[in-house]
C-alpha cells in the first residue's frame, strides 16, 4: 500500500527556468491531496501524469503568490475535465476573500462544490481523517498567516503490525521552539532551506530558514529524513544546500522537481 510523496516545484519566490513554485502531490493508500499550489501546477500535474479529477483535498500553507498562483487555474480545469466530487481547500483565513473572487467570477458551469476549511490554530490539531491517514495542521513563524501539515497514517495493529508511517510539511518559516516537536519522529521532513547559511541575515529578515536551521529542526525531531527545497534564486550552485544541511544531518536530500519519495521507505 502507497505512501508517496511526488515533488512538483522547488523554487521559492523567482521562479527558475528548469524550477516550479512550491507544490507537492502526496498519494496515501490511493488517496491525492495537493500541497501548496504555485505557478504552473497543472501543468507539472499533466508532466508527471498524474490524476486531475482524484484530487480530494488541496492544504495551502499561505496566499504568498509561491504557493497560490496555481490555484485559479487547477480549479478551472478540474471543471473542465467534470469533476463533480466535492473539493476541501485548507488554508488560512484570509484565503477566504480569494477562493470568494475565483468564485464569483470563474466559476460558472463548473458542477463540484469548493469546500473552504480556515485554519486559525495556536497549536497542532488534527483537521482532517480521510479513511487510511490523520491531518493535522500547524501555525509556522512567518511574515503572514502560514501553516504546516503533519500526515499520519491510520493502522490496525491486529492486521498490520508495522510501524504507522509519517510525514511533514513546512514551508516558508523562520526557526521557533514548538517547531520540532510539531514534526516529532516522522519519517520524512520536508523543510523549507530557502537560504545557505551566509544568507542568515536574509533569512531573519524574510522569516525563512537557512540550510543549517532546517538541518537543526530534522535533527531535533528526530525524523527519518530530511527533504529540502524553496531554493533561493540568489544561490546558482545549488550543491551548498544539501551540503550544508548534511553537516548536520545526514539523512539530507535537496529535492529536485520530478522527485519521488516512497514514505517510510
Amino acid at each position: 500500500m502507497n505512501f508517496t510523496l511526488k515533488i512538483l516545484g522547488t523554487a521559492s519566490a523567482m521562479p527558475f527556468s528548469d524550477r516550479n513554485p512550491s507544490a507537492q502531490a502526496l498519494s496515501v493508500h490511493g488517496r491525492c491531496f495537493l500541497i501548496d499550489c504555485g505557478e504552473g501546477t497543472q501543468q507539472q500535474i499533466r508532466r508527471f501524469h498524474l490524476p486531475f479529477t482524484k484530487v480530494e483535498a488541496i492544504f495551502i500553507s499561505h496566499i504568498h503568490g509561491d504557493h497560490i498562483f496555481g490555484l485559479f487555474g487547477l480549479l478551472g480545469t478540474m471543471g473542465l475535465f467534470g469533476r463533480t466530487a466535492p473539493l476541501k481547500i485548507f488554508g488560512p483565513r484570509n484565503l477566504g476573500p480569494v477562493l470568494n473572487f475565483w468564485k464569483s467570477w470563474f466559476s460558472e458551469g463548473t458542477k463540484y462544490e469548493v469546500e473552504f476549511v480556515p485554519l486559525q490554530m495556536k497549536t497542532r490539531e488534527t483537521i482532517l481523517e480521510a479513511g487510511p491517514v490523520k491531518v493535522s495542521a500547524f501555525p509556522l513563524n512567518h511574515k503572514t498567516d502560514c501553516f504546516g501539515y503533519r500526515f499520519d497514517e491510520l493502522t490496525e495493529p491486529s492486521r498490520n503490525p508495522r510501524k504507522p508511517r509519517s510525514y511533514a510539511y513546512c514551508s516558508d518559516t523562520a526557526p521557533f521552539p514548538e517547531e520540532a516537536e510539531y514534526v516529532r519522529g516522522v519519517d520524512v521532513l520536508y523543510h523549507e532551506a530557502t537560504y545557505p547559511a551566509e544568507f542568515a541575515d536574509k533569512a531573519a529578515q524574510y522569516f525563512h530558514s537557512t540550510t543549517l536551521q532546517a538541518a537543526n529542526c530534522a535533527r531535533e525531531a528526530g525524523v527519518g529524513k530530511l527533504v529540502i527545497g524553496h531554493y533561493s534564486s540568489r544561490v546558482k550552485d545549488l550543491s551548498v544546500f544539501a551540503r550544508e544541511c548534511r553537516t548536520v544531518f545526514p539523512a539530507t536530500v535537496a529535492a529536485d522537481d520530478g522527485d519521488e519519495f516512497e514514505i517510510g521507505s
